[in-house]
């Protein structure tokens, strides 16, 4: 179920607005503070991939099943493979349970499940 959803321009100026949204839908989702941190950070790189694209960034916040997911797109895939964004695939990587990136962007998903 769609619980938010929110498009920015590709700008750094409103990476911030995303960052505040994702860590309120996670507090209410139920994840403890220390995954909320977690989701915030992975909101904000995941928009910074996407900062070189001309098209507006679109983040979706979806309660599944004893989970939180997050999408962020439209496809990041060409910045994603630049040199430039490793850290940011890298530092992703770490700290989402489960992370994809396809053609239609970035999924993220969270446990809520037990937290």
């Amino acid at each position: 179920m769609r619980v938010a959803a929110l498009v920015i321009p590709p700008g750094p100026g409103h990476v911030r607005t995303a960052r505040l949204l994702a860590a309120s839908v996670a507090r209410q989702s139920g994840l403890t503070a220390e995954v909320v941190e977690d989701v915030r950070l992975a909101v904000s790189e995941a928009c910074l991939l996407h900062l070189g694209l001309a098209q507006p960034i679109h983040i979706d916040f979806d309660a599944e099943d004893d989970a939180l997911a997050i999408a962020v797109g439209p496809s990041a895939l060409p910045a994603a493979s630049e040199p430039d964004s490793q850290l940011a695939m890298t530092l992703l990587r770490a700290i989402v349970p489960q992370l994809e990136l396809g053609d239609s962007g970035l999924r993220m998903v969270w446990p809520t499940a037990g937290t």
